[in-house]
């Protein structure tokens, strides 16, 4: 399993949900039923008379969507043709079992395979579910013309990720950040450990050591810390205690112990095929879409990816967008900057041992 952020990736996006919603309150709500509209007028269509073939062989229920692609489609355009059926899909009055949930167990079982012909996408979708009867499971087929591929191409949205490398050290730490002083221009590294606040100060092309700042430590120590450093607001928080600067964070810090965080009201969103996987939302939108970033669903033992997801609103479609950002070892921590819009990734690099620092950056571009 993977070690949990601050909050969990559920209660992150519910808040995140909660306050777009606030935000989007005074105009036309943006919904899941738009997603389609991202995919050529074709494939729209092919789309939704898969569905009408799927509601037309089984009434309306709870059901588990599984995807499989074996044609040239990218991931990006294959995520999109997913969320297109889910919306067509709910609109004939199914729903979806999350997926890590024991309900997911025992719902039917939809299986979409994206195949291809010479001239043609071949989008299939068969009913799995208890054939002891010996009947055989249903089957619907439609076809998308690849003509339309390279016009959905052309508009497509696409991220584009890059990772600046900052640091390494040998000892773990749970976040880290660059300040600047307004005045000089100085940058000053920050490093929480799980123990200590360290500072460094650029020394040609090396950080050398500045500060030492002791955190006090909760007892029983966590078996799987968490801590994050807020420039913006001047502390730092660590499992247990919250730190302010003195009078920065660049010159020392006072801690005090911290109030354990109440668990938050309102209905869980959950993410299918994200359950193991570090998540953080992007300050900036990309024409009109919501950025996340998330990690792939390896554990500790594995190297790692960073891949962008776009979402138009609530509920969230998240939709898989550009390249994907490749580690040597799991992504630890993964913050967000809403100073620039980046994000901060810890990285364990199976290879050498020691934790790096990376900034992670997302632009939109066609």
């Amino acid at each position: 399993m993977r070690p949990s952020r601050g909050l969990p990736l559920g209660i992150r996006v519910a808040l995140y949900t909660i306050v777009l919603g606030l935000f989007l309150s005074g105009a036309p709500r943006v919904s899941y039923a738009q997603a389609p509209s991202e995919l050529p007028k074709s494939w729209n269509d092919s789309v939704a008379r898969l569905a009408d073939e799927v509601a037309a062989a089984m009434s309306p229920t709870v059901v588990k969507l599984d995807v499989e692609n074996i044609s040239s489609l990218d991931v990006s355009s294959a995520g999109a043709i997913e969320a297109a059926v889910r919306v067509q899909l709910q609109r004939h009055s199914f729903s979806f079992a999350a997926e890590d949930s024991a309900a997911a167990q025992s719902v039917a079982r939809l299986q979409l395979s994206l195949s291809e012909s010479a001239a043609e996408y071949v989008w299939v979708v068969q009913i799995i579910n208890d054939q002891s009867d010996g009947a055989v499971a249903p089957v619907m087929i439609v076809a998308a013309p690849k003509a339309d591929f390279a016009d959905a191409a052309a508009g497509a949205r696409t991220l584009s990720l890059e990772k600046r490398f900052v640091c390494k050290q040998a000892e773990r730490f749970l976040d880290f950040a660059l300040w600047k002083d307004a005045t000089s221009g100085e940058v000053t590294l920050l490093v929480l450990g799980t123990n200590r606040l360290t500072t460094y100060k650029p020394a040609g092309s090396q950080w050398q050591l500045s500060r030492t700042s002791p955190i006090p430590q909760a007892a029983p120590p966590s078996r799987d810390p968490q801590g994050t450093i807020n420039l913006a607001e001047g502390k730092i928080t660590v499992k247990g205690f919250a730190c302010v600067g003195d009078p920065d964070l660049g010159e020392g810090v006072r801690c005090s112990a911290s109030k354990p965080i109440r668990s938050l009201g309102g209905p869980r969103i959950d993410i299918p095929g994200f359950p193991n996987s570090l998540g953080t939302d992007v300050k900036g939108s990309c024409r009109g879409d919501f950025v996340f970033l998330f990690t792939a669903e390896g554990d500790r033992t594995q190297s790692d990816s960073i891949r962008g997801r776009l979402t138009k609103g609530i509920p969230l479609p998240l939709v898989p967008s550009g390249n994907s950002l490749e580690f040597d070892g799991p992504v630890m921590a993964l913050h967000p900057d809403p100073a620039d819009g980046s994000a901060r990734a810890v990285v364990h690099n199976l290879k050498t041992g020691e934790y790096e620092a990376y900034i992670v950056t997302a632009t939109c571009g066609n």
